[in-house]
């Protein structure tokens, strides 16, 4: 059986709380990382708030994490300083809701075909999510970095080899790997990520955009009847996390899911 939680990056989680309740499954809260500015401002009275809807939730409770023009290989150290005092509080923010997870970018730029940037890129994700480790285990969280333009698995694997902490571990998003990848097929990117896979975006698109539809809708490139068993063949479980911009697709996808458990 596996593990599924909805995703919302709205302020108000109410709505989604209540589906996932309904259906017995986790939440992603996503605002904290959708929304920059609020890092700025007031985010403890919105925790508060998020955290009295989550009372007795009793699921699987993940967050997503500050992405936008984040850059914790950068040349610049003061990008870096930026980065990671944005994850840091993101760090804080996952611990006060009592998720498990935080899902972050290492936002690879695959248009920069030069061995040494990748070298470099590599050894500098390595230090900066090494130092991470450490925070993410004295607050009980686990990082999962999310493959956006990475074209293959390889980028993330080396990051989490040469890291080689429990709490930083991987999120594998089907949707990008078929939009994003170099024709890299996603059993590879399940085998490269093995036991490090905890987290998993899932949603459709039609090939063009990263559109975040139901699981099911006519015309997806993606076939989640082939998807599903692929995940289950790993040593452990990871959260599947439904990423969609609309409630009714959210709501489509878990009975589908229902669907496909009872013709097994």
């Amino acid at each position: 059986m596996e593990r599924l939680a909805i995703a919302t990056r709205r302020p108000d989680i109410a709505p989604y709380v209540a589906l996932a309740r309904n259906y017995g499954v986790g939440i992603e809260i996503q605002v904290y990382g959708y929304t920059p500015d609020l890092l700025d401002g007031d985010w403890s009275s919105l925790v508060k708030e998020h955290r009295r809807l989550l009372r007795g939730f009793g699921k699987e409770i993940a967050l997503h994490g500050a992405f936008y023009d984040m850059n914790s290989a950068s040349e610049d150290r003061q990008i870096v300083r930026l980065t990671r005092e944005r994850y840091l509080t993101c760090l804080r923010i996952a611990a006060e809701l009592g998720a498990h997870h935080v899902i972050f970018h290492a936002n690879y730029l695959p248009w920069i075909r030069n061995p040494a940037y990748l070298h470099r890129w590599t050894g500098q994700q390595v230090e900066f999510w090494s130092g991470m480790a450490v925070e993410a285990e004295r607050l009980g969280v686990v990082v999962a970095l999310e493959n956006m333009w990475e074209p293959n698995p390889d980028l993330v694997g080396r990051v989490l080899d040469g890291v080689n902490s429990p709490f930083v571990t991987a999120c594998l998003d089907v949707g990008h790997v078929y939009l994003y990848s170099d024709s890299v097929p996603l059993a590879q990117w399940v085998i490269r990520l093995g036991d490090r896979l905890t987290h998993c975006h899932i949603n459709n698109h039609r090939g063009a955009e990263d559109e975040h539809l139901a699981l099911n809708v006519p015309g997806g490139v993606v076939d989640y009847r082939t998807v599903f068993p692929l995940l289950r063949n790993l040593p452990s479980s990871p959260l599947l996390s439904l990423e969609m911009d609309r409630l009714e697709d959210m709501e489509q996808s878990l009975r589908f899911i229902l669907e496909m458990q009872r013709s097994e």
